[in-house]
């Protein structure tokens, strides 16, 4: 009782879910540009190449800003509307799927890779879909509502990734790759595993947090 009405007394900041917010409208607005990038890859021009990848280190960039702004507001805020180790993990974990996707951008520009088998936008497509269920899973932190439900979807969606990664490691040695493209592939696909993983765990984050409130 005590607790309560000294919570009471000091209002909860709530400028976290706004900024939690923001980080993920970001990783949505990164996700979907690689997304697009995959897909049309064969088509474009070495310029367009070089835009695309620098639109998904802007989105990298823009996320480390947000990410900083949440660690500079947990030092300085006394009360949270949730505990300030779960934002923290929520913050980084945004961060890192961005870090992740600029990192995957980055190699398919070092690798000088120019044509991809359909796995890789396959992958694409569940990391933009896991980016959108995020910020869905987020909201339903807010409201403490459907959450559950939002979470069994990013779970569905780690499974086919799951399965996708070893469908494609099976076909990097079926003999019709080479020993530099099974390397680069190879590559890229366990950064694609890695990204989507690191989304469904803030989920399973989230999940802790409602069982805490209760």
């Amino acid at each position: 009782m005590q607790f309560r009405l000294f919570d009471l007394l000091l209002p909860r900041e709530t400028q976290f879910y706004t900024y939690m917010h923001q980080l993920a409208d970001i990783l949505i607005e990164g996700t979907s540009i690689f997304k697009d990038f995959i897909a049309n890859f064969e088509k474009f021009s070495e310029t367009d190449i070089h835009w695309n990848l620098t639109k998904i280190k802007d989105c990298e960039l823009k996320g480390d800003i947000v990410e900083r702004k949440i660690i500079d507001e947990l030092h300085k805020t006394f009360i949270t509307p949730i505990d300030r180790e779960d934002i923290h993990s929520i913050a980084i974990g945004i961060d890192r799927g961005l870090d992740i996707l600029n990192s995957i951008s980055q190699k398919i520009e070092m690798y000088h890779v120019r044509k991809f088998p359909p796995n890789v936008a396959a992958f694409a497509c569940l990391i933009a879909d896991i980016a959108q269920l995020l910020k869905d899973l987020l909201k339903g932190l807010e409201k403490k509502k459907g959450v559950d439900e939002v979470f069994e979807k990013m779970h569905a969606v780690e499974n086919k990734a799951d399965y996708l990664f070893h469908l494609s490691m099976a076909e990097l040695f079926n003999g019709s790759y080479s020993a530099i493209d099974i390397v680069r592939l190879k590559d890229i696909y366990e950064h694609m595993e890695s990204c989507v993983d690191s989304l469904d765990y803030i989920g399973k984050v989230v999940r802790g947090i409602l069982v805490k409130l209760g």
